[in-house]
């Protein structure tokens, strides 16, 4: 809720505070807020409802209220009062509408520009959750804030490259024309994404083509290869999810030869069988078989001792 508040403020205010643009100000910033968290959750309610006012949902409940005119503790009161706690379930039937194709102001203002899909375990299946271009900024605020703390305590170069385990899957189309996929992919695929790069100045090794591919181990296989290629340069490894780490790690057990011999002699091994993954990682890789060798001596030392360091889900850092 917090980032929820920077983004809103955003709309309304360009003072330099939101701003914030060093990790110094990032964490200052945060934690300001942080100190103030009433009052914060109040502005944040006032601002969604003047944001979204006239929507059907909160008109259902409001009625003709007019928001602008309310401070911000009056209109607390008189929403916790009147607007019920909602599931799901509750704005499911709007969700649908909006799925279908209808583009009047059903639960906001902003327009739907895609539908994300829930994991589906809470009812045994995925259900639509609607983004707005205003959710993608929230996300990268989650991520600006993420790393300014990450390198308070971890200190990286300007300008390092990041080897991020990170998978997109298919998009379709819903029969109202919305994009729907899960929110990851409607990340990856934003303009936000990008601008976080720019901004926490951390570039990730691979390009679009091997986090959009849809195959798994196809992705896995070139994220590790490219990660290596430019181990000098890899300032940290991270992913949305910490399993995926741990699955990379256990496929790397089966990859690491083949990994050693891509970057020796600079090719891509055949297991990689999609055509736009192959051209853009040969675009990226040129033979290194110094580096091969090294790669391959400390994979050697690695499986003698049963891949210990791994199995106990520790990590050994290979410095150059």
């Amino acid at each position: 809720m917090f980032l929820l508040f920077l983004t809103c403020k955003r709309e309304k205010d360009r003072s330099p505070s939101m701003a914030a643009s060093s990790s110094d100000d990032m964490i200052g910033w945060f934690e300001g807020v942080a100190k103030n968290a009433g009052k914060v959750q109040m502005e944040i309610l006032k601002m969604i409802l003047e944001m979204n006012q006239g929507a059907e949902y909160l008109e259902k409940w409001l009625g003709d209220i007019d928001v602008d005119k309310m401070d911000a503790e009056a209109l607390q009161s008189i929403y916790t009062s009147m607007v019920p706690l909602a599931s799901h379930a509750d704005l499911e039937p709007y969700i649908q509408r909006i799925a279908d194709g209808e583009t009047c102001p059903l639960l906001t203002q902003q327009p739907i520009t895609t539908l994300s899909l829930s994991s589906g375990t809470t009812e045994g299946r995925q259900k639509y959750v609607p983004f707005t271009s205003h959710s993608s900024k929230t996300t990268l605020q989650i991520f600006k804030l993420a790393a300014a703390y990450r390198s308070r305590v971890y200190p990286t170069r300007e300008g390092g490259k990041i080897l991020e385990f990170i998978y997109s899957s298919k998009q379709f189309k819903t029969k109202g024309g919305l994009s729907a996929g899960t929110a990851t992919t409607h990340y990856f695929a934003s303009e936000e994404f990008k601008l976080k790069q720019q901004e926490t100045k951390s570039f990730i090794c691979s390009p679009e083509e091997v986090i959009f591919s849809g195959d798994y181990k196809q992705s896995t296989y070139c994220h590790f290869l490219l990660g290596l290629f430019h181990s000098p340069e890899v300032e940290f490894i991270t992913s949305t999810f910490a399993y995926c780490i741990v699955q990379s790690l256990t496929l790397f057990e089966d990859y690491w030869r083949d990994l050693c011999n891509d970057i020796s002699t600079g090719t891509l091994s055949p297991r990689i069988t999609i055509p736009c993954i192959r051209r853009s990682v040969l675009d990226l890789i040129k033979p290194n078989p110094g580096l091969a060798k090294s790669i391959r001596s400390k994979c050697e030392e690695l499986e003698a001792s049963d891949w210990g360091p791994f199995s106990i889900g520790e990590c050994r850092v290979w410095g150059h």
